[in-house]
């Protein structure tokens, strides 16, 4: 545990200016007696009023049978409560705010990946090849395609807008000679029930007659 950060204690009360504390030992004691690890100097604290206590599952605040009570966030605890990120424990006049140095940030990515992000919704259809992945109007495609059907839509989305020959499309999702254009047929037609709305009426995978076929994102 040593060779991790540690949490830290933000103490507050109206007499005197925040002070930070790192949370280092396993267990500090809260109390009005001076022996405390935490001093309260004031009438409602008991004398051994509260412990925070830590180990390796996490972070936690115990009442001691205190007179006045312990209390989290506003909820007064009843024996042992763990401890969150900038989680609030009161005692009688002072607040101690629990800071937690391997909690996940809140923020927002970086703008590479805002940027990614913000393509994939506003495309009506994109294709991930390193992760093998559709998306369609934004939305992931589930289930996914078969190895085929998104090698055959990997093709015409890297060549979008262009015509793409049954000779190429044979070519470039099959590993051996294909001589029965018919499979490359039933394979545009099982894509067309994947990822268009209307598959009688397509959207995306557009037939060229006499030529082959193209996908278009206009």
């Amino acid at each position: 545990m040593n060779d991790q950060p540690v949490p830290s204690l933000t103490i507050k009360n109206q007499d005197v200016p925040p002070r930070l504390m790192p949370w280092e030992q396993t267990i500090l004691t809260i109390g009005r007696d001076v022996a405390n690890d935490i001093v309260i100097d004031h009438r409602l604290a008991s004398r051994r009023h509260a412990r925070l206590e830590r180990d390796e599952a996490g972070c936690y605040i115990r009442d001691l049978d205190s007179t006045n009570g312990t209390y989290l966030n506003g909820v007064k605890v009843n024996g042992l409560a763990p401890l969150r990120n900038n989680d609030e424990v009161w005692v009688a006049d002072t607040v101690i705010i629990f800071r937690d140095p391997e909690a996940t940030m809140k923020g927002t990515p970086p703008p590479v990946v805002m940027h990614r992000i913000a393509s994939q919704d506003q495309a009506e259809l994109h294709v991930d090849s390193a992760a093998k992945e559709v998306y369609v109007r934004g939305k992931r495609l589930d289930p996914q395609l078969t190895a085929k059907e998104f090698q055959l839509l990997e093709l015409l989305y890297n060549r979008r807008g262009e015509v793409v020959s049954k000779e190429q499309i044979a070519s470039g999702v099959w590993d051996y000679e294909v001589y029965d254009y018919n499979a490359i047929d039933a394979l545009i037609y099982r894509l067309r029930q994947r990822i268009e709305i209307d598959p009688s009426a397509p959207r995306f995978v557009l037939t060229v007659r006499g030529f082959g076929y193209k996908l278009s994102l206009d």
